[in-house]
C-alpha cells in the first residue's frame, strides 16, 4: 500500500501559472497524494487563482520568505512523504510515482527529478535566463550521467520526519533548498522518469524580482563586498561587454534587469527594508 504523499507547493505571485500547476497535481496517477499549496504573501490573485478540490489545501502565511514557508506547510502537512515544489511548475503524469518510488522501496531518504524542461522557450526573457546558465534553450537542467549518478544536493521529495527532525531548510534565499543535504548528511537520488517543465521570467519585472530574490544569497556566500560588484555602473558595464560578444541587445538588458534587482535587494537587506517587488524595488 502507498504512503499518502503531500505535495507541497511554494508560491509568492503565481497568478499566471498557479492554476495549471496544480491541475498537473490532481492528475497525477500516484495515489493518495493531497496538495498544500503554501501562499507566502502575495500581492497578486496567487490564491484566488488556485483550483478548489478537495485535495487543495492554501495555508496563507504573511511574506516571510520561502524557506519559512515551506518549513511551516512541512509542519502543518498529513502526507509521510512531503515533496517541495515551486508554483511555476508543470508535471508530468508519472512525476510523483517516479519520485517516490526509490523512497517507497526504502533505497533512500530522498529524491530530486533530473529532468526539467523549460515551458516557455519562445520567450526573449526565458531564453536569456537559459544563455546566462549557458544551457540549452529548451532544458532546465542538462545532467550527465556522471552528475546522475553523484545525486543531487537538492531534494524534491524526503520524507517528513526526516524533514522536521533537522529543522527544514534554513533561511538563506535563493539558495535555501541547499540546505538540507548537509543536515541530512546524504545526497538524494537523481530520477530521470521524474519530469516536469518550468516557466522562466518572462517580463523584465519578474527578471528583477528573482534578482532582488537572489541577493539574500548572495550576501549569506559574500557579505557586505557584494554590494560593490553589483554597483549599476558596473553592472550596465558587464552587460555591454556580453551584450557586445553575443550581440544581443536582449542579453543588455536582461543583464541590466537582474543586476539591478541584485543590488537593490543587497540595498534593502542592509537597511532592513522589504525588497519584494511592487514594495521597494523599482524598475532600472
Amino acid at each position: 500500500m502507498n504512503l499518502l504523499v503531500t505535495a507541497i507547493v511554494a508560491a509568492y505571485n503565481e497568478e499566471r501559472h498557479i492554476a495549471e500547476c496544480v491541475a498537473s497535481l490532481l492528475a497525477q496517477r500516484y495515489a493518495p497524494l493531497n496538495i498544500l499549496v503554501v501562499d507566502d504573501g502575495s500581492t497578486d490573485g496567487s490564491v484566488a487563482a488556485v483550483p478548489r478540490h478537495p485535495r487543495v489545501q492554501v495555508l496563507r502565511r504573511a511574506h516571510a520568505g520561502k524557506a519559512k514557508a515551506v518549513t511551516a506547510a512541512a509542519a502543518a502537512a498529513r502526507g509521510e512523504i512531503v515533496l517541495f515544489l515551486d508554483g511555476d511548475l508543470v508535471f508530468d503524469p508519472d512525476y510523483v510515482g517516479a519520485l517516490v518510488a526509490p523512497i517507497l522501496s526504502g533505497e533512500e531518504i530522498g529524491t530530486s527529478h533530473a529532468t526539467e524542461f523549460v515551458a516557455n522557450p519562445e520567450n526573449r526573457w526565458a531564453r536569456c535566463l537559459q544563455a546566462t546558465a549557458g544551457l540549452p534553450s529548451d532544458r532546465r537542467l542538462a545532467l550527465t550521467d556522471a552528475q546522475v549518478a553523484a545525486g543531487s544536493i537538492i531534494y524534491r521529495a524526503v520524507r517528513r520526519d526526516d524533514f522536521l527532525r533537522v529543522g527544514g531548510f534554513d533561511d538563506i534565499g535563493y539558495l535555501d533548498d541547499q540546505t538540507l543535504f548537509p543536515k541530512l548528511g546524504r545526497r538524494g537520488r537523481f530520477v530521470r522518469d521524474a519530469v516536469c517543465r518550468h516557466y522562466n521570467p518572462e517580463r523584465l519585472r519578474e527578471v528583477v524580482a528573482t534578482g532582488a530574490w537572489g541577493a539574500q544569497s548572495i550576501l549569506h556566500l559574500h557579505g557586505r563586498r557584494a554590494l560593490l560588484r553589483y554597483l549599476p555602473p558596473l553592472s550596465v558595464a558587464r552587460a555591454l561587454r556580453t551584450g557586445l560578444r553575443t550581440r544581443s541587445a536582449s542579453r543588455v538588458a536582461y543583464d541590466v534587469a537582474h543586476e539591478w534587482g541584485v543590488f537593490w535587494g543587497l540595498v534593502g537587506r542592509f537597511q532592513g527594508h522589504d525588497t519584494r517587488l511592487g514594495k521597494r524595488v523599482p524598475l532600472p
